[in-house]
C-alpha cells in the first residue's frame, strides 16, 4: 500500500514490520525525543536537521546516511524547512532475521557508526536500489516476494558494513580507535546499567581504567564528563516514561531504583530545572496544543 508521502507497507510479513518512502519531508519517528523500537535507515536528500542519538550530537546533512536501531534514544532538535529523506524501517524481528550469521561485530559497529557521508553517485545508487526494493514490496504476484525483500536487505546491510568499515580503517589512527572503543563501551555499559549504577567507579573499573581518564575520553569525544554523560541518559529515560507511559512517580521511583520519589524529584529537578510533574504537565500541554493545531 504506498500512502499520500509515497510509504509503502508491507502487511505480509506483519502489519508493521517493513516500511519504504523515497521522499518524505520529516523522519519516520514518532515525536522529538523518542526511544526507538524499530531498524531505522535514513538518507537526507535536502535539508537538514538536528540530531542527538544516545546523546551524541549530530548535524544530519544532505547525501548523508543516518541508521537508528531499537532501543536507542533518539532526539530531534531543528530541522530546515526544506528538510527531506528516503528511508525504510523494519521491525526488530524482520532486522533479526536479515542479520542472522552476519558478522559477530556487525549490530555493535553500526551502532557506533551511526552516520555515514555518501558521494552524489552512491546517493543515485541508492534510489535505484530502494525503487527496487518498492517494486517487489508492491510486485504481490511474486510467490518469493519475502525471501526475495529479505536478500535485498541482507545484501544491503553488509554492504553498507563493508564501506564504513573500509572508511573506518583507512581514516582513523589506532589511537582514536582505541578511545572511540572505551567511549562505545562505556556508553553500552550504561545503557545496560543505568537503572542501578550512576557512579562513575563503577563503570571505570569494569572497564579497567582510572575514572579520571574515563571522563578525560567521553569530554575528548563528547564535550562532557562521565557523570554528566550517565545523568544525561538517565534524564532521557525518565523524560520518556514521563511522556509514554501514566505511571505513578512511586512506580517510575521504584522501576529506576531511586530511594523514594522524593530522591527522584530532587534529581531530576536539579538536572532539568523542572519537577517530574511539571515536565509531564507542560508535555500533555504541548502534545494537546499539537493536537489542535493538526486538527
Amino acid at each position: 500500500m504506498i500512502s499520500q508521502n509515497n510509504t509503502i507497507s508491507l502487511y505480509e510479513l506483519s502489519e508493521e514490520d517493513i516500511d519504504l518512502s523515497l521522499n518524505r519531508n520529516s523522519l519516520p519517528i514518532e515525536g522529538p525525543l523518542i526511544k526507538i523500537g524499530r531498524c531505522i535507515v535514513c538518507y537526507c536528500l535536502k535539508g537538514w536537521a538536528d540530531m542527538e542519538v544516545n546523546l551524541i550530537k549530530h548535524h544530519f546533512v544532505e547525501s548523508e546516511i543516518m541508521i537508528f536501531f531499537p532501543t536507542q534514544i533518539v532526539e530531534q532538535n531543528k530541522v530546515s524547512n526544506d528538510f527531506s529523506v528516503m528511508y525504510f524501517s523494519i521491525s526488530p524481528n524482520v532486522l533479526q532475521e536479515v542479520i542472522f550469521r552476519f558478522p559477530p561485530d556487525f549490530l555493535s559497529f553500526l551502532h557506533q557508526h551511526f552516520f555515514y557521508k555518501v558521494s552524489s553517485d552512491s546517493l543515485l545508487e541508492e534510489k535505484v536500489r530502494f525503487a527496487v526494493m518498492q517494486q517487489k514490496i508492491l510486485d504481490i504476484e511474486n510467490c518469493c516476494r519475502r525471501e526475495i525483500l529479505l536478500n535485498l536487505l541482507r545484501i544491503y546491510f553488509l554492504e553498507l558494513y563493508d564501506k564504513i568499515h573500509r572508511d573506518e580503517l583507512s581514516n582513523s589512527t589506532s589511537k582514536h580507535n582505541r578511545k572511540t572503543e572505551i567511549f562505545n563501551n562505556f556508553v553500552e555499559l550504561v545503557m545496560i546499567n543505568y537503572k542501578t549504577r550512576r557512579d562513575v567507579n563503577f563503570y571505570a573499573e569494569t572497564l579497567c581504567i582510572s575514572p579520571k581518564y574515563l571522563s578525560m575520553i567521553t569530554t575528548e569525544i563528547c564535550g562532557y564528563g562521565a557523570k554528566q554523560w550517565i545523568d544525561d541518559y538517565v534524564i532521557l529515560e525518565l523524560k520518556i516514561l514521563l511522556k509514554s507511559t501514566q505511571q505513578s512517580l512511586q512506580k517510575i521511583a521504584d522501576e529506576m531504583n531511586f530511594a523514594d520519589t522524593a530522591f527522584l524529584c530532587k534529581y531530576f529537578k536539579l538536572r532539568t530545572g523542572q519537577s517530574p510533574n511539571e515536565y509531564r504537565k507542560n508535555f500533555i500541554n504541548i502534545d494537546k496544543k499539537n493536537s489542535k493545531n493538526l486538527s
